[in-house]
């Protein structure tokens, strides 16, 4: 197996074909002409485990500036996190989310904030992050803005900087909103 960081200014159409490939194992696609990234303007990079020429593991880093209660952040993220089924529940996701981890805290954002469902809160929790009580991530746009919690989606958050950490609180039982593109969340 080999980890590879694929970031966003390489566009490699062969790397792209893998990953799409390995999100169609998890989310299918109706059709062949969803783009990769997604949401080119959030998107920074990937990390991807490639075994016999395959990707079994990705996990998309995203970053945007966030203005919440009056204060100024910059906020990373993960994204589209998928492990083949074959390789399900042998740490291998484990491991790329750690190296995702260190490759956000090395950015030195003030937060990280992604979305999961309540059934891998622990699995996030052991990577680092904590489930935020009450707080909801609002992405899509002002026009259309697209809730996590109407998915039941838990917000799952890592406080990095010494300004996060102060304002810790600020994110609690409260909407967190992001314009990041419609129907775009982390």
């Amino acid at each position: 197996m080999v980890l590879i960081q694929y970031p966003q200014e390489i566009c490699d159409t062969e790397m792209i074909k893998k990953i799409m490939t390995l999100e169609n194992t998890a989310w299918p696609k109706s059709t062949d002409d969803e783009d990769f990234p997604s949401a080119p303007n959030t998107y920074v990079t990937s990390f991807v485990l490639i075994e016999n020429d395959i990707a079994i593991c990705h996990v998309g880093v995203r970053k945007s500036p966030l203005l919440h209660k009056g204060q100024k952040y910059l906020a990373y993220g993960l994204s589209e996190v998928v492990t083949h089924p074959d390789y399900q529940n042998q740490g291998i996701a484990s491991k790329t989310i750690k190296n995702a981890a260190q490759f956000i805290i090395a950015q030195h954002p003030d937060i990280s904030i992604f979305t999961c469902a309540q059934n891998r809160v622990s699995f996030y929790t052991r990577c680092g992050w904590k489930a935020v009580q009450g707080a909801c991530f609002v992405g899509g746009t002002k026009e259309k803005p697209f809730r996590s919690d109407s998915l039941n989606l838990v917000t799952m958050m890592m406080f990095i900087s010494p300004k996060g950490k102060r304002h810790q609180a600020d994110f609690e039982n409260t909407d967190i909103i992001f314009e990041l593109g419609e129907n775009q969340l982390w």
